[in-house]
This record gives C-alpha cells, structure tokens and sequence, in this order.
C-alpha cells in the first residue's frame, strides 16, 4: 500500500514520487489502471499519469463503471485525487470495492493520491465538499488514521482537532511525501529536503508531533 500526500500545487503529481513508485513493480510493463471516482473533472489529471506512467514502460487504463473486473487485471491499482467521501461511495456502488480488494489478495499494489490515499486508512482527516472537515471511515488497508496535504496550517490544526476530539493519534503525510506500507510496517518517503512525514500522538490535554522521514515504524500507532 502506498499513501501519497500530495505533489506539486498540492494536486499536481511529482514525477520523482511516481518513478519510485514504478520502481516497486518488477514487471517489464506492469498493467497500471487509474481510478477516477474522487473527483468529476479528472481528465487532465489522468492525461498527466498516464503520460507519466507509459513514459515508464506501463499499460496504462482507465477504470469505468461496469468494468470493474479489470482491476482484477491490474499491477497496480491507484486511486486519484479530489474528494474522499464521493471516491468511498462509487467505490461501493459500482462494486469497485469488492474487484479491489480482490486484486490486493491476489497480489495487486494499491496507492492513493490525496483523497485516495485517505481511502487506503482506517479513518482519514478530510476536508469535504460542503461539510468541512471530518473523519471519514476508509476501506481500512492501512491501520491508522491521516491526513494528506499537512504542510497547510489550516489542514494540520483541524487535524489535530479531529484527533483530539477522539483521542486518536494520527498520520500527517506533507506534500512531496509517501507512505508505504506492507505488512503493518510503515516507511516514509519524500522528494523535498523539507518535506516529511509526522506521526502525531494525543495525550490527555495536549498532543506532540515528530517529523519522521526514511525510518519504519509499526501500524497501528
């Protein structure tokens, strides 16, 4: 599993984030299929992977309802940005969820890119479309709880809001930063001398933050 916090602008992928990414599948052209389902306007962003990926020798396809058994097909599945909660929910109306979770089984790498990323977790920090920010209720592959994007003030604060409300502790994935994970052990990755990871633990009234880049740590938190 890999969780990506973010890239250029925030929305924009970083191609040094997405060549290490390609550097995990050992196939000489990995069939890669790009799901879209976080957001309505994602054609340049898919124009901009699959440029991307195909560059790097991959098969490169778009998941469209009613063709959900293709990701059966799949060397790696990834879930693109925009809006946490819509992503969650076409995942399960078009039974995209169950064809996932299927091809995790079989051995299928799965990353997330903002909004995608947040899918991966237990629970994930977001702020949604007409509501603000909450914790949404993730598909639960990754143990733990994040947020995407955590350079910005505003993100982190109501962050660490949400998780103190709930006396969670959490993940903050900066921009220029990934997660990956296998087997509930946990490595950060990042692309920017500033940009790094932050495990954030609650205690009664207070919480602490520690940068964290290049090492492993254990999931659940």
């Amino acid at each position: 599993m890999i969780a990506i916090g973010g890239g250029y602008n925030g929305g924009d992928f970083d191609k040094e984030i997405e060549q290490k990414i390609r550097s995990f599948l050992p196939k000489d052209e990995p069939t890669v299929i790009f799901v879209p389902y976080a957001s309505n306007d994602f054609e340049d962003n898919y124009r901009q992977f699959k440029e991307i990926y195909e560059s790097q020798g991959c098969i490169v396809k778009l998941l469209e309802p009613g063709k959900e058994n293709l990701l059966l097909q799949a060397d790696l599945i990834y879930l693109g940005r925009g809006w946490t909660i819509p992503l969650l929910k076409k995942l399960d109306e078009t039974n995209a969820k169950s064809f996932l979770l299927q091809a995790y089984e079989k051995g299928a790498m799965i990353a997330g890119f903002s909004a995608g990323a947040h899918a991966l977790f237990t629970l994930a920090g977001s702020n949604e479309e007409n509501i603000g920010y909450v914790l949404v209720e993730g598909l639960n592959l990754i143990h733990g709880c994040m947020i995407s994007h955590y350079n910005y003030t505003d993100r982190a604060t109501a962050f660490h809001r949400l998780l103190s409300e709930r006396k969670l502790n959490g993940i903050g994935l900066e921009d220029h930063t990934m997660m990956v994970v296998e087997n509930d052990r946990a490595k950060v990755y990042s692309t920017k001398i500033k940009a790094s990871g932050h495990i954030i633990k609650t205690e009664d009234d207070y919480f602490t933050v520690k940068p964290i880049k290049n090492e492993e740590f254990v999931l659940p938190l």
